[in-house]
């Protein structure tokens, strides 16, 4: 089976400066496109450096959207099924207050929070935080009626992203996973999370759009509805309205996911799934895993190919953040749920 990583930056490209003397800046380090950079050159009646015209459409086809195919082998899909089921098993059997990956609080963001309040005693009470989502109800078909895989067990129906707190902190699961706190992001801090949010809704929108065969659909006034509607519900603040409905903010998030679902159809003869939830009975085991892969497709070669996608503002050099991907186990257990699990409802 193939895993293919779709990674993508949604943040506006920076228009090229126009220096002093009325020239376009050459800046081999700028924030722009080849695109951007033609305009300027137009409107401000220079002529085009062929060169650095050659640097931006190099830089376009790796800084704002890249994918990255690998072959999930058996053996590579059992691995990842063994170690998750270690970790299944240690959090159906970890105590009510697991420790703190004290030597990793550095590069998390409950560091403040743990340290104003070690032992997790005043949860409850933490500013900036807020209780999240109930989990979903998981149906599976059992003979010809429904079951329903009841939730309330540490550790009994996991996913990925859970096994991933876990793996990085016992605390951290504790608090996003079972307490399922999260934390509120205010101003321009929520816009990295808010528009990877976006991108991944306009990509759910063009990934329907196929399936159904229909036409593709308006991005920008959906993206312009959105996030009125965010702003009205109070899930972001008038200083992230005020970055995010600017036109050029909602055009990079729109022409990111076109980017991104251009990529992730590349080769592709049919979608089979998209953003459908499977699940799988461990092996050996009573207990269960579950996820949701952004989309299965069938490639005009024959194969399989889950879907992945990625977004980031933290970095430019997307094929370097595919390599550290490489052996993230969560894009393997999706394969495996595709491939030994059923689907839920």
């Amino acid at each position: 089976m193939i895993i293919r990583y779709v990674f993508g930056r949604p943040v506006p490209p920076k228009h090229p400066t126009v220096l002093k003397n009325g020239k376009i800046s050459h800046n081999k380090t700028a924030d722009t496109t080849a695109a951007l950079y033609r305009k300027a050159c137009e409107d401000n009646d220079q002529p085009i450096n062929e060169e650095y015209l050659d640097l931006l459409v190099a830089n376009d086809t790796e800084k704002w959207a890249w994918k990255y195919d690998m072959f999930g082998a058996s053996d590579t899909l059992s691995a990842a099924l063994y170690d998750a089921q270690m970790y299944q098993r240690a959090i159906a059997t970890s105590s009510p207050l697991p420790p703190k990956n004290a030597f990793a609080c550095d590069m998390c963001g409950w560091r403040t929070y743990c340290e104003a309040d070690p032992m997790a005693t005043n949860v409850e009470n933490w500013d900036a935080v807020k209780q999240g989502k109930p989990p979903a109800t998981i149906k599976i078909k059992y003979g010809r009626n429904m079951k329903t895989i009841k939730r309330d067990r540490k550790g009994f129906v996991v996913s990925p992203s859970e096994l991933r707190n876990f793996a990085k902190c016992n605390r951290q699961w504790l608090l996003e996973s079972h307490w399922r706190i999260q934390r509120i992001y205010e101003g321009t801090k929520s816009l990295p999370r808010v528009r990877g949010s976006l991108t991944h809704q306009c990509l759910d929108d063009l990934g329907k759009a196929k399936m159904d065969n229909s036409d593709s659909p308006d991005l920008l006034t959906t993206l312009r509805l959105k996030v009125h509607d965010m702003l009205s519900k109070k899930d972001i603040d008038e200083e992230a309205f005020a970055a995010l409905i600017e036109p050029d903010s909602l055009q990079a998030i729109a022409d990111t996911a076109i980017r991104m679902f251009a990529l992730a159809m590349d080769g592709v003869e049919e979608v089979i799934e998209h953003e459908q939830r499977r699940i799988l009975k461990m092996p050996g085991s009573k207990k269960w895993l579950h996820g949701i892969p952004d989309a299965v497709v069938r490639l005009s070669n024959g194969q399989i190919a889950v879907v992945e996608y990625k977004t980031t503002s933290s970095t430019k050099n997307l094929p370097g953040l595919a390599d550290r991907y490489r052996t993230n186990p969560a894009p393997h257990l999706y394969a495996a749920l595709v491939q030994y699990g059923s689907k839920s409802f």
